[in-house]
């Protein structure tokens, strides 16, 4: 199987963050937590918490194991439609503009009844019109009036979107609403993506986000997110070490707060543009740096994940359907790799989103799905048959059978195979208009998941206005 970097290359980078961790150390800018990290043996220095290898590999060992379930064959995931994406892409006018309440509907239940997607999360990012008093918890009620999928939320308590500012408390809140909802207070029910800051930082209210969803046994991803040259390491191995080192720091954190908590891992690292200083995710060098980080993390024992279908542009055009399915299916071909966990409508470096490009990269997603599963080899024990009687008919369109042909074959909806001809003269290709009929026809079927009057009362009190039932 294919692998990117070398044996050697893993444990040079794994021991040179264990190095940055105990002689540069990493900043906790929350008191409590430097506190937590020194009575279990880090030195202090300011707000850097230097680890030494001994607290390393002791926590690291209070850690689960993660072992790699039987492959089922290679396939893309939708995570989500756009990720987090304040952003949308206006159907009308082709620009984008601020990501409305309407946007967020749309989103879920254009999610909720397709078939690829495992998990949700609020992926239109603080909408407008949000006029609930604790935006975070009324984005994780929308998300729990919507849909029925399990909650993996890509946003998480800020002092900007709690109420009053209190990051704790609506971190609480949204994870206590879920699991009334879920009507699950044993196990895990959602699972929420915690970034680091760059370069080397743990934020305030990343930390306090930390404690929350260890204190409630959630499943927490860790996803360091650097930008070249900008708030890191110009090169490659720089970025990688920089990102390890930063993580392995993160997952001390958490079992010191929780021995034996699940801790998941995924990078959203890339190249930063010089000429316009932003990230670029539709590119090699993303690929690079994510497949480097997957495979020191799966040498570690460490469960993490790739993602894909991501897009640097702003319309729904041929830069997006090539970035979407490079950054999708390249991963494949570069490393040991069974599943990407793919963001469906995804624009702007997880700045925008598209419901016209979600609908494409669906459908861009289920033909590479067919691409990467095996066909059904088995012999046709009737084709001699067949073969003899088409040389008097010619053609096989009155002696073939109609159900191996549906079972082998998938007609696509969306894209335009029909050649040249008269509809192809219609003001709008017809590509677009596809689209757009499964858009209508998707929200025509959506159907809000039943809940209880008691359900929907814990609801209410956080949902926006436009949202109440």
């Amino acid at each position: 199987m294919p692998q990117l970097l070398t044996q050697d290359a893993i444990h040079s980078i794994y021991e040179s963050a264990r190095n940055i961790l105990s002689t540069l150390g990493v900043e906790f800018e929350m008191d409590s937590a430097r506190q937590l990290l020194r009575k279990h043996g880090a030195a202090l220095d300011g707000k850097r918490v230097l680890m030494p290898p001994g607290l390393l590999d002791r926590s690291l060992a209070m850690m689960p194991t993660h072992h790699e379930p039987p492959a089922n064959g290679r396939r893309l995931v939708a995570a989500s439609p756009f990720c987090n994406a304040p952003m949308i892409a206006d159907s009308a006018t082709g620009r984008m503009r601020r990501g409305t309440i309407g946007d967020a509907v749309k989103m879920y239940q254009l999610a909720e009844t397709s078939g690829l997607y495992e998990s949700v999360n609020p992926g239109v990012a603080d909408p407008a019109e949000n006029d609930s008093d604790d935006p975070f918890v009324s984005q994780v009620a929308m998300l729990l009036k919507y849909s029925d999928k399990w909650p993996a939320l890509g946003i998480y308590a800020t002092r900007s979107n709690a109420k009053n500012g209190d990051v704790r408390t609506s971190a609480i809140t949204a994870i206590q609403l879920i699991k009334e909802i879920r009507e699950n207070h044993e196990n895990p029910v959602m699972s929420q993506v915690i970034c680091p800051l760059s370069p080397m930082s743990y934020g305030e209210e990343s930390l306090i986000n930390l404690d929350v969803l260890a204190g409630e046994g959630q499943n927490i991803t860790i996803s360091p997110c650097t930008l070249s040259f900008m708030t890191g390491p110009e090169s490659l191995m720089g970025i990688i070490t920089h990102d390890i080192a930063v993580s392995l720091a993160g997952a001390v954190y958490i079992q010191l707060l929780k021995p034996g908590t699940g801790v998941s891992f995924s990078n959203g690292s890339t190249m930063t543009d010089m000429r316009t200083m932003q990230p670029a995710y539709g590119c090699p060098e993303y690929l690079y740096t994510q497949i480097m980080f997957y495979e020191v993390c799966r040498s570690l024992g460490m469960n993490a994940v790739l993602c894909g279908c991501l897009s640097d542009g702003t319309r729904t055009d041929y830069q997006a359907g090539v970035e979407s399915c490079f950054t999708a299916m390249a991963p494949f071909t570069m490393a040991d790799v069974t599943e990407v966990f793919c963001y469906p409508g995804h624009l702007a470096a997880f700045s925008g989103g598209s419901f016209e490009k979600m609908i494409c990269d669906e459908e861009m997603m289920a033909n590479c799905n067919r691409l990467l599963r095996a066909p059904d080899l088995s012999p046709d024990p009737l084709l001699m048959d067949k073969l003899a009687r088409s040389l008097e008919t010619k053609s096989f369109l009155t002696i073939g059978d109609v159900k191996i042909y549906r079972k082998e074959h998938r007609l696509t909806t969306i894209f335009d195979k029909k050649g040249l001809g008269s509809e192809n003269a219609a003001p709008e290709p017809p590509t677009d208009l596809n689209v757009k009929k499964e858009i209508e026809r998707r929200c025509h079927a959506y159907q809000l998941p039943e809940r209880s009057k008691t359900q929907k009362k814990a609801l209410q009190q956080y949902l926006p206005g436009p949202c109440k039932y």
